[in-house]
């Protein structure tokens, strides 16, 4: 089918008359210029939310940059080991994306495009993109709680991007689920995965989750992946939570929190009686706990070989995290008054709080034998096969109705989509392949929910590496793409052009940029004018 799609598309171009002729090569242009480098794109081998199809999405990008001139090679990595690759700056253009962990602009923008983050060997910002006045803008809206003013800074900020052109937002896509009627409810959460501990039918039941990849880890601290987030939400609590199908937060193990008028220092009280999966008691000590090793290197349980991406990228104003005025409370530290976005910040899963004893006891080994006190607790892991749950029974907001959670993996999303349909170890699935969705809503066993993402979808570029060092060439990869082919055959419309790192379902969302448009003779002129010699 992928072959299909390449070659309809290679036929598409040619009748819409995209310019130039299709392959490879530097061609023969301006005397004097210097050939066109070869191309590496990479892309995972996982669907993810906002790219059910990566091979598809690639297959395209390399037919539209062939047609100007680049000599393009495709490489299809394991996932962990992708996500390993770009964070270390080992590709010259990647396809990725981003899920919101808590829905805010700086969620986007920050973690993508801020020199914060783009620190090789940990890096969410794989573009390595580290411009002075974007961060000066982001930093200002991160401590601003004037939210018009923290607009018009994100907007400033959106500008400067677009012009840089680190990397091409691809699509903003909808954020979809589908599972057997006999199971329910389930709903599309906007910013957590499916709430499992909701489920109250059947009673007593056993849900299969057919995802496309395994996780990496489950230790929530080290970690940043959406396959390992899935199961880390139903293993571990946070002080917060998200109200179901909300971006609100609600109490969870934190009851009540209040802070200084600086907002520098804000306490939290937490939940009495609550026990980890091991039987020993949640306190105000396990919560500084969880911080603490994330943010402190010398930590006992901050084991050297993490990453420990999400607490800079998050967290990185907390000084520090300590026991409250009584046992049963906890105490931040900021070095700076708290972004308006603190408290969405401690209902994401990086915030999830594991069991310190477990962590003394099994040191690393408590990746793969986590210890929370979620709904549901590890079974068994076997490595690329199935992760197996089973609920909690003394849970503190009373023991869920299914009794067994397996996680399956199936990397093909039709196939998961199949199984689906015909119940083979399938009840739930996401990450829904476009061309099975009308399927799926006209069988009469499965429900299939959906809502606008706030994803965004993108080609990133490492402008450490040339050519993709100077923004002439980057902005002509721009002017190459034809997005909107891009959506239509590869998400069969399930999607929308994007423009912007913010999608638009946030307040946020610069929808006055004129987006690029695909243009050849353009994309030729920028090669050229960047000194290469181009057909």
């Amino acid at each position: 089918m992928r072959l299909a799609i390449a070659l309809s598309l290679v036929l598409m171009l040619g009748a819409a008359g995209c310019g130039g002729e299709e392959g490879g090569g530097s061609g023969s242009g301006a005397s004097g210029g210097k050939p066109l480098p070869k191309i590496v794109l990479s892309y995972g081998n996982n669907s993810r939310p906002y790219m059910p199809s990566p091979s598809s999405v690639a297959t395209q990008i390399s037919i539209f940059l062939r047609d100007i001139g680049f000599d393009v090679q495709l490489q299809k990595e394991e996932w962990a080991s992708y996500l390993s690759m770009v964070k270390n700056g080992e590709h010259q253009m990647a396809l990725l994306g981003w899920s919101a962990d808590y829905p805010d602009a700086d969620n986007f923008l920050y973690v993508l495009l801020d020199k914060d983050n783009a620190r090789v060997g940990s890096a969410n910002n794989i573009s390595f993109y580290r411009d002075e006045q974007v961060h000066e803008w982001l930093m200002a809206a991160r401590t601003s709680h004037d939210q018009a003013e923290r607009i018009k800074l994100y907007h400033q900020a959106q500008e400067k991007i677009f012009d840089d052109c680190p990397m091409v937002p691809l699509v903003y896509t909808e954020k979809a689920i589908a599972y057997r009627k006999g199971f329910g409810p389930l709903s599309v959460e906007p910013v957590t995965h499916p709430i499992l501990r909701l489920v109250t039918e059947p009673k007593d039941g056993t849900l299969v989750f057919l995802r496309g990849q395994d996780s990496v880890r489950l230790d929530p601290g080290d970690v940043s992946d959406g396959e390992s987030s899935k199961v880390i939400e139903q293993v571990f609590d946070q002080l917060l939570r998200f109200k179901p199908g909300t971006t609100e937060v609600e109490p969870s193990l934190a009851t009540s929190w209040t802070h200084s008028e600086d907002h520098k220092t804000w306490n939290f009280k937490i939940r009495e009686g609550v026990k980890f999966h091991d039987g020993t008691p949640l306190d105000g000590a396990a919560v500084a706990n969880a911080f603490e090793r994330q943010r402190d290197k010398e930590h006992p349980h901050h084991f050297p070989d993490g990453s420990w991406e999400f607490w800079q990228g998050l967290f990185g104003f907390v000084e520090k995290v300590e026991v409250g005025d009584d046992p049963m409370s906890v105490r931040f530290r900021l070095n700076q008054p708290a972004p308006p976005f603190f408290l969405d910040q401690l209902a994401q899963f990086s915030a999830s709080i594991p069991s310190p004893t477990a962590l003394t006891k099994l040191g690393t080994g408590f990746r793969r034998k986590p210890v929370g006190t979620g709904p549901f607790r590890l079974v068994s892991w076997d490595s690329d096969v199935a992760i197996t749950l089973e609920r909690n029974e003394d849970y503190w907001d009373g023991a869920p109705a299914l009794k067994q959670v397996i996680f399956r993996i199936s990397e093909n999303a039709s196939v998961r989509s199949r199984r689906l349909r015909d119940n083979q170890q399938a009840d739930l699935i996401d990450n829904l392949d476009p061309e099975t969705v009308p399927a799926l809503e006209e069988d009469a066993a499965i429900e299939v929910a959906r809502m606008p993402g706030i994803n965004v979808g993108y080609l990133a570029m490492n402008t450490m590496k040339p050519p993709f060092d100077d923004k002439r060439v980057r902005q002509a990869v721009a002017y190459a793409l034809n997005k909107a082919r891009i959506v239509k055959l590869s998400y069969r419309g399930l999607a929308r052009a994007a423009t912007t790192p913010v999608p638009p379902t946030l307040k946020a969302h610069h929808g006055e940029i004129e987006d690029r448009k695909r243009d050849a003779a353009k994309a030729k002129a920028l090669l050229r004018e960047a000194g290469y010699n181009v057909p």
